[in-house]
């Protein structure tokens, strides 16, 4: 599914790469969010707004840790969402990347040196390429901490479920 993300991103125009990545993680935190909810109809009916439903999220028990960046994501998709000339700066790539943790910011790296998988277009190095791309890898490499979250709690409640069934 992640690759999948990667490569369609990585075929559109800025905007599209943009728009289309934030839509992929905003639906990764709605099933973390409609998991952890013990009755997620309520939050649904409440149409909030991705930043606070994201505050929701962390308070839940999203790793804090991933907070910034999707902050910084959400950050860029608006501008994007605003002006239809707007294109990817090194600036708010950087700062995009500078909301990762030093943990978080070397397996980016690694997303790219150590990925048997990655499309061929990409080089082996992160610092080697283009802003678009490089902002594609931090958002591949976030879609996977979402998903990693999810796959917690869906662990979390299948042990719920085996222990009270017996």
């Amino acid at each position: 599914m992640h690759q999948k993300l990667m490569s369609v991103l990585l075929n559109e125009d800025e905007l599209g790469a943009v728009i289309r990545a934030h839509m992929a993680l905003e639906q990764d935190v709605d099933r973390f969010v409609s998991l952890v909810a013990t009755n997620s109809d309520y939050i649904e009916k409440m149409q909030i707004d991705f930043s606070n439903k994201l505050k929701l999220a962390v308070a839940f028990g999203l790793d804090e840790e991933i907070y910034k960046p999707l902050v910084s994501v959400t950050n860029i998709r608006n501008k994007f969402a605003h002006r239809a000339d707007m294109q990817l700066s090194k600036s708010e790539v950087n700062n995009f990347y500078k909301s990762f943790t030093s943990e978080d910011q070397a397996l980016i790296q690694e997303v790219i040196s150590n990925n048997p998988e990655r499309p061929p277009s990409l080089g082996k190095k992160y610092s080697l390429l283009s802003v678009k791309e490089q902002f594609v890898v931090m958002v591949f490499y976030l879609a996977i901490r979402l998903w990693h979250e999810v796959e917690i709690e869906l662990e979390y409640i299948l042990e719920q479920v085996e222990e009270s069934t017996e």
